[in-house]
């Protein structure tokens, strides 16, 4: 079983080092594959995904793909499924605020369940601001009293599922709603799914470029809204 995580990095130049460093310490054979997306970027991510990351002796697990113009967190991950080889599939954050070490422990999940074909696993995360615990709240219970089922800790990372269930994606959105719908999608599918605790600490570098900010929050509430109303009305022609 190979599992595929990618990774979406947009400016996040300061942390790629260190993220492909911790990377390497905790890859071992080739069961894990890390597909880097540069997103985009416009600081010095470019230079240093072909320079250094792009070096096949010293990172071989590691596949790279540019996205020339960023067009959303989205359209970076599903640009890095595409280019994925793995039977198990996912994603998680650049900024090091998740470890990379959770995806192990999501893989760990698949290969010791029974129906390991029809399960995600995703984060829960612990360690968060009462802000961002009251955010996340009332995102979810918006969206699972819109769509109808129980939808916990959305943006949650890591997320891990079989290829198959990302084969029969139609249409997902290009934003942060991409989440929302994988889950929803799961959900809907009948997919069991279970969840590992994971610690959500402080950035190392950088800032986050929409969650710690009045404007970037309010922006995603905004889209996020909209593509709930949206998702429920596609699922509704579907019946």
């Amino acid at each position: 079983m190979k599992v595929s995580i990618v990774i979406p990095c947009y400016n996040e130049a300061p942390n790629l080092r260190a993220l492909a460093e911790h990377l390497g310490s905790l890859v071992k054979g080739g069961a894990l594959q890390v597909v880097l997306v540069d997103n985009g970027s416009t600081d010095e991510s470019p230079q240093i995904f072909k320079e250094y990351l792009g070096d096949r002796v010293r990172f071989p697990f590691i596949k790279t793909v540019r996205v020339e113009k960023n067009q959303g967190y989205g359209f970076g991950i599903l640009a890095g499924l595409k280019a994925a080889d793995g039977d198990i599939l996912g994603w998680t954050h650049a900024d090091l605020q998740t470890d990379p070490a959770d995806v192990l422990r999501a893989a760990a999940v698949f290969a010791d369940h029974a129906h390991s074909e029809r399960i995600m696993v995703k984060g829960r995360r612990r360690k968060r601001s009462p802000g961002q615990q009251f955010f996340s709240w009332g995102m979810q219970l918006l969206a699972s009293l819109v769509l109808g089922t129980w939808l916990s800790e959305v943006n949650a990372q890591p997320k891990l599922f079989p290829r198959a269930f990302y084969q029969t994606w139609q249409d997902p959105p290009h934003d942060f709603s991409l989440d929302l719908y994988a889950l929803y999608m799961a959900k809907r599918q009948k997919y069991q799914v279970q969840t590992i605790d994971v610690d959500f600490p402080p950035r190392q570098h950088g800032t986050s470029k929409w969650a710690f900010s009045f404007k970037g929050r309010l922006k995603m509430i905004l889209r996020t809204y909209k593509y709930i109303f949206e998702l429920r009305q596609r699922v509704a022609q579907l019946k």
